[in-house]
Formats: C-alpha cells, sequence, structure tokens
C-alpha cells in the first residue's frame, strides 16, 4: 500500500506527454498548446477609441465649456480619416481609429453639440484618455499563449483576433473503459431484485468529456476471469489509456488485478492508504497506462479526479495537472479515525469549505452538489470549526 503522495509521484512519473498535432483553432478547445504562439500582429492594429464620443487635441480644452469646431467623423472600419488639429473635433464611435493628431478621445456624456461645434463639458481632459494604444493588447511578435496552456473559449476569441486559424496542441490519449460487475443492469432495463443501474460508465464518460476527450470506448465484462482477460487485453490493444471499473477489490468475483497479471501488464502499486479509494491500481503494459477503480460510485470519482486526471492533463502537455488546491477555512468541525487519510466531498461557499453530509463510497448524490474534494491527512483527523484545510477545486 502507498500513500496518497507516493501514488500521484508515481503516476506522474510514469505518464509521457504525447506528441503534437496541428488542428484547426475551432477544434483546439480543451487542448494544451505544444508550443508558444507568436501573435502575428498587433492588437489592436491601430489607435482605436474606446468610447463613443469626440477625438480631440488634448490641450485644446483650457476650461469646462472649450468648443471646438466640428470636421467629419470616425467610425469602424473607416480608413479615409480627418487629420485632426488644433481647434477640430471629430465625431468617433468605440472602435473606430483614432484619426492622426489627435491625443484624446472625450465621452460624448460630457460634451454638447450646436451649430457644427462641440462643447467640452470635462477639464482638464487627460492625454489618451479613452484611446486604445495600437498594440496595447499585444505587440506584433510578442508571445501571446505559453506551451502548456489550456486553449478555453477565451483563448480561442483571442488567437482569432489576431488570425491565428491553427494551432499545435498535443494529442488527447485514445481511452478504453471496462465495466465489471454481474449485478449491473444497462440503462433501461428494467429492475430486477439483487441488480443495480449501471451509472459508473456515463459519470466518467461525463468526467471525460469535461477534460476535453469526447471519444471513449466502453466495454462490458461479466465477473468471469476469462471474459475480464479478454476484455481489458482488446483494451489494451487498441488503446493509450485503459480505465476499469470495478473487480478490483478482494472478493471472490473480483478479477480485474488477475486479468492484468495475466495479460503481463506491470503493476506500479495497488492500494492506497486513503478514504474512500484504498482498491486502486496503477499499471503499465508498455506506454500504455491502465487505472483499476474502485466500483463504488464516490470511489471511483474520487480516484479519477486526484489520479487519473492529472495523468490525462500530463499526456494532453498540461504544466500543471494536479487540482487547483487552496487553504480555507472547514466550516464545521471534523473528526475521524484510523490510518487512512480521508478525501471529503465539498462546497466552497462564501470563503469557507463545508463537508457535505453523505460521504460513504456508495453515495454519489453528494458528489453531484460537490464543488471540491477536501483533503485530510491522517496528521490533521481532529480539524475544530475554522481550522484551515487543503482543498481541491474540482473542475467546472
Amino acid at each position: 500500500m502507498v500513500t496518497v503522495n507516493e501514488a500521484k509521484e508515481r503516476i506522474i512519473a510514469n505518464t509521457v506527454t504525447l506528441p503534437a498535432v496541428t488542428v484547426p483553432l475551432a477544434e483546439s478547445v480543451r487542448g494544451f498548446l505544444a508550443e508558444d504562439v507568436v501573435s502575428p500582429i498587433a492588437l489592436p492594429p491601430f489607435r482605436q477609441s474606446s468610447m463613443d464620443g469626440y477625438a480631440i487635441v488634448h490641450s485644446d480644452v483650457t476650461e469646462a465649456g472649450t468648443s471646438l469646431r466640428l470636421a467629419g467623423e470616425s467610425k469602424a472600419g473607416q480608413a479615409d480619416l480627418p487629420v485632426v488639429s488644433a481647434g477640430m473635433a471629430v465625431r468617433i464611435f468605440t472602435g473606430a481609429p483614432v484619426p492622426e493628431g489627435a491625443t484624446a478621445v472625450v465621452m460624448q456624456e460630457n460634451t454638447s453639440v450646436a451649430d457644427g461645434s462641440v462643447q467640452i463639458h470635462e477639464f482638464p481632459v487627460a492625454e489618451g484618455k479613452n484611446v486604445r494604444r495600437a498594440g496595447q493588447q499585444i505587440a506584433q511578435g510578442a508571445v501571446a499563449l505559453r506551451a502548456g496552456t489550456l486553449i478555453s473559449p477565451g483563448a480561442v476569441g483571442f488567437l482569432r483576433g489576431m488570425n491565428v486559424n491553427e494551432v499545435a496542441v498535443h494529442a488527447k490519449p485514445r481511452i478504453g473503459l471496462l465495466v465489471t460487475g454481474d449485478e449491473l443492469l444497462k440503462a433501461g432495463d428494467v429492475l430486477v431484485p439483487g441488480k443495480i443501474y449501471e451509472s459508473n460508465s456515463a459519470m466518467l464518460q461525463a468526467a471525460l468529456e469535461q477534460a476535453g476527450i469526447g471519444e471513449v470506448s466502453i466495454s462490458y465484462a461479466s465477473d468471469d476471469l476469462d471474459a475480464t482477460v479478454v476484455a481489458l487485453g482488446a483494451l489494451l490493444e487498441a488503446y493509450d489509456v485503459v480505465l476499469a471499473s470495478g473487480g478490483i477489490s478482494v472478493g471472490d468475483y473480483d478479477f480485474v488485478g488477475k486479468a492484468l497479471e495475466a495479460l503481463g501488464a506491470e503493476t506500479i502499486f495497488y492500494k492506497v492508504r486513503q478514504k474512500p479509494g484504498k482498491p486502486l491500481l496503477f499499471g503499465k503494459k508498455g506506454e500504455k497506462l491502465i487505472f483499476a477503480l474502485p466500483g463504488n460510485p464516490a470511489s471511483s470519482l474520487v480516484c479519477f479526479y486526484e489520479y487519473v486526471l492529472p495523468a490525462l492533463k500530463k499526456i494532453m502537455g498540461s504544466r500543471e495537472p494536479f487540482l487547483r488546491s487552496v487553504k480555507l477555512p472547514l466550516r464545521h468541525a471534523y473528526r475521524f479515525d484510523g490510518e487512512r487519510d480521508e478525501f471529503l466531498k465539498a462546497r466552497v461557499e462564501g470563503g469557507e469549505v463545508v463537508s457535505l453530509d453523505g460521504q460513504e463510497s456508495f453515495v454519489i448524490g453528494s458528489f453531484a452538489v460537490a464543488n471540491a474534494i477536501i483533503y485530510l491527512p491522517v496528521t490533521q483527523n481532529r480539524v475544530e470549526a475554522g481550522e484551515l484545510v487543503e482543498v481541491h477545486l474540482l473542475p467546472l
């Protein structure tokens, strides 16, 4: 049995980042950049107004009520612009180019217009006011996004604005998921005594999609050694990462560990000193990674977030693969006994963290409203209200 930190270290040490692939920008979301992206242009590419108002020479305004002669306008997309000289003002709109000679833009709420002139009711007017400098967001040739950056919708908008239409990201792993358990029913089956509906595959598939991995192959095997060997063998042939749900404890009908041994897989560790999720196995066959997850749904999801997701993120090129960790005060006191670290389903609310009801490994309902996991090592098994605890924030 290994500790939580030992398990994480061994997983990361045995995980290799996949090579880069070039994809259209629209297909890169949730991928991680394989190389720096350098801006081919300046943003904005010209001086730009941030307000509807009037472009002026700021030093012309010597007192509130200064009158300036109107001489044309500048609207978004316009190229033929008047030159602003002393005593002039040009009507201008948000996003429009600031004419040559103008040194500030006065917002229209601080002006009034009459008889071909505009009165400026603001004094003084600072040089550069309401003017976005050329390259203010990013200069031409500057690094826009660093390698390892997650491509978010905001990143897509940023890159498209500088006419970057394809990017190099690390390839996403192919995932094969095996579900075991003779007690499991598929969606739509009639509920009969002794059976339960299988939910781990849908849960894990949703977690993988959230991580940017949409293509997942799901297989099923009965509680039989030969059937488990055949199913796992097929997945190991075809996929980069194999997840097994259930069948990894020490019961008479838990065959995943025996099947992996029969297939010649290397076990990096089996069992972690934690609650829930103790019967976690991590192994390899060649470069293929194997995670055998506990069958209880809360245990399975804890292990996915704490161990599987970091491996997947490293495979895809993330430089920060683990869940973001913060220290927050615990709202209510919590105590536990035993020799295993604990992970608690939790919610972050109002600058503190709340341990949710339903911490048992079979209870998934509390995970439905959780946005965080509290990590309590055995050295912190008596926590008072208001005491700081380590909180791992779940992905959005």
